[in-house]
C-alpha cells in the first residue's frame, strides 16, 4: 500500500474544511497513517512506537495528533478524511482540558442493562428522528422530559451515557459536519443511517457504541430547537446541563419486551464467547498482573470474565505490556488479571 498517496488524498480533503466553523476554537491537527510495517506521519515515514494503537488521538513527540490504522488502501477517502477529523477533535478535547471522561472500567463492571431505561432511550431516539427528519421542533420539550426522567430513575446509567455522548458524541457530530463539507451527499446518507440505527433496539448493546450516535443526534436536535451552548468545556456534560431546569415528572413507560430479549441474548452471547475460550484453553498469560487497559469499545463482562478484542494491557512489575489479539480475561476482585485466554 502506498501510504504517502493515501496521506496526500486525505490531506487534500481535510484542508477543505473550516475547522472553526465546526466548533469554536477547533483547528487542524497533524495526523499519521500506519500499518503493521510502516508509519507515515506529517508527510514523512517515521518509526512506529508502541503508542500507535487503534484509531485515536495520541501524544507523539510532545504534540497531540490523530492516528489511523490501515490494512489496505481505503475505498472511501471522503469518509476516512471525516473520520480523521473525528480523531482530531479528540486531540482538541485533550489540549482544551476536557475532563468529562467516563470511568470505563467502573462502567464495564457496574452499568446495569435495564429494559425500562433502554425503552425510554428508544422513545427519545424516535423523538430525535422526528425533530431532525421532519423539523418537529415542538417535540424537543418532550425529549428533554424523557431525559430528565431517566436522570432521576437511572442516574448512574444516565451519567455514564451522557459522558460518552460528551466525548464521543461530539466527535461523531464533528465527523458528520466535516463530511457535509467534503461530500454533502455522503453526509446526508450517513445521517440517515444513524437515524435508523438509533431506533433499532439491537444496536443498544453494548450501550457505549450507540451513545456515539445518540450524542451526535442530540446535538443536531439542540441546533434545530434549542438555545443552548454545547461547545463549552465545563465540569458537567451538555446532556446533564440542558435538563437541569426541567421539572421531574413521573412518566408511564411501556417496556419494550424485544429489548428484554435483546439483553438476554447479549448476556448469553457473552457467556458463549467466554465458555468457548476457556474450553479451548489456549492461555496467553497466567499469573497476577494489574489490568491497565482493554478495548473498551465493545468490551463485555459477566461478573468474573471480561472480553476484549484486539488488545489487552497489563502491568508486569513496573513495565506496562500489551498483548495483541482477541481475548477473554479472568479477573480477581482487585482487577488483577489472573488468566488471559485466546478467543
Amino acid at each position: 500500500m502506498n501510504l504517502p498517496f493515501v496521506y496526500d488524498q486525505l490531506k487534500i480533503r481535510i484542508d477543505r474544511v473550516n475547522f472553526s466553523a465546526l466548533w469554536t476554537g477547533f483547528h487542524p491537527f497533524k495526523f499519521a497513517l500506519y500499518n503493521d510495517k510502516e508509519c507515515y506521519y506529517n508527510g514523512a515515514f517515521v518509526e512506529k512506537t508502541s503508542d500507535f494503537m487503534a484509531n485515536t488521538a495520541i501524544k507523539y513527540k510532545d504534540e497531540h495528533i490523530a492516528i489511523w490504522y490501515l490494512e489496505s488502501e481505503p475505498d472511501d477517502f471522503d469518509c476516512l478524511a471525516a473520520s480523521l477529523i473525528h480523531e482530531m477533535f479528540h486531540a482538541f478535547q485533550q489540549v482544551s482540558g476536557e475532563t468529562r471522561h467516563p470511568n470505563e472500567f467502573e462502567a464495564l463492571f457496574n452499568y446495569n442493562y435495564s429494559t425500562e431505561n433502554i425503552s425510554i432511550k428508544i422513545s427519545e431516539a424516535k423523538l430525535m428522528n422526528e425533530i431532525i427528519t421532519n423539523d418537529k421542533t415542538t417535540k424537543f420539550g418532550a425529549l428533554l422530559k424523557l431525559r430528565r426522567y431517566r436522570k432521576e430513575k437511572f442516574e448512574y446509567e444516565f451519567d455514564y451515557e451522557s459522558m460518552i455522548e460528551q466525548i464521543e458524541g461530539t466527535a461523531r457530530y464533528i465527523e458528520i459536519s466535516a463530511l457535509r463539507v467534503i461530500n454533502p451527499v455522503k453526509a446526508q446518507n450517513h445521517l440517515e443511517k444513524l437515524l435508523h440505527r438509533i431506533v433499532d433496539p439491537k444496536n443498544y448493546l453494548p450501550i457505549r457504541v450507540i451513545s456515539y450516535e445518540t450524542g451526535a443526534m442530540f446535538i443536531h436536535c439542540i441546533q434545530k430547537a434549542g438555545d443552548f451552548n454545547y461547545e463549552i468545556f465545563d465540569s458537567e456534560t451538555f446532556g446533564q446541563k440542558i435538563i437541569k431546569d426541567i421539572d421531574f415528572m413521573n412518566i408511564n413507560i411501556v417496556k419494550d419486551e424485544t429489548i428484554h430479549d435483546q439483553i438476554l441474548a447479549y448476556k448469553n452471547a457473552t457467556n458463549k464467547i467466554i465458555e468457548a475460550a476457556i474450553a479451548k484453553n489456549k492461555i496467553a498469560l497466567s499469573g497476577k498482573y494489574p489490568l491497565c487497559g482493554l478495548n473498551i469499545y465493545d468490551a463485555r463482562w459477566n461478573g468474573r470474565y471480561a472480553v476484549s478484542n484486539y488488545f489487552v494491557s497489563y502491568k508486569d512489575k513496573e513495565e506496562i505490556k500489551v498483548l495483541s489479539g482477541n481475548f477473554v480475561l479472568e479477573l480477581d476482585d482487585d482487577l488483577n488479571v489472573t488468566n488471559v485466554y485466546y478467543q
